[in-house]
């Protein structure tokens, strides 16, 4: 009773503070709440651990059977070190199934020479899930786009899963660097001094 008292007596202003309060610890239980769950979910990614050397050796030992299957052209072995969903991300669009041994015989035929190096593998998701990144090196004998020798450099990701004894591509993306920026010359016309 004496709190409809207090009430029925307090000035709209102190009213308004009460409200403003009241939400304000809502609005930290909403955020508490919101952090909690941000936190759990991101906590096997937040928990990725560099992988040990028997698995950082299975994943250079994967990636360089398979950059060999592309260089010979041979799909089904290539396709072979990937999901059935599997699906990539190139310089050549989006592939997935059937489309990545039609992509591994298309390069093939332009005269693919191509280089892999694994610089850092992490495992996820209590060692079922690898995290694989590193370089590539790319030169063609009959690509349209490129000169014959010329060679193109960049980088690429790989999510590997566990499938009985075997890692596994469920996803890669390949990203070919920027070329080089032309260096400013110095001289009448330069704006650089």
């Amino acid at each position: 009773m004496n709190r409809t008292v207090a009430l029925l007596g307090a000035v709209a202003k102190d009213l308004y503070v009460t409200i403003r309060d009241k939400k304000e610890g809502d609005m930290r239980q909403i955020i508490a709440t919101t952090i909690l769950a941000l936190t759990i979910a991101i906590a096997p990614v937040a928990k990725a651990q560099q992988a040990d050397n028997q698995t950082m050796q299975a994943v250079e030992a994967m990636v360089a059977k398979w950059t060999q299957a592309v260089n010979q052209g041979d799909s089904k072995t290539a396709s072979s070190f990937f999901t059935s969903d599997a699906f990539g991300i190139d310089v050549y669009g989006r592939t997935s199934g059937v489309q990545m041994g039609e992509l591994t015989k298309k390069v093939h035929d332009m005269g693919i020479d191509l280089t892999n190096k694994v610089n850092d593998v992490r495992s996820l998701a209590s060692g079922q899930v690898l995290l694989a990144s590193g370089t590539f090196s790319v030169s063609y004998r009959n690509n349209p786009n490129l000169k014959p020798g010329d060679t193109v450099t960049g980088n690429w990701m790989r999510v590997l899963v566990k499938e009985g004894s075997d890692w596994k591509i469920a996803a890669q993306s390949l990203t070919r660097q920027a070329p080089a920026m032309p260096s400013a010359t110095t001289g009448s016309n330069s704006t650089n001094k």
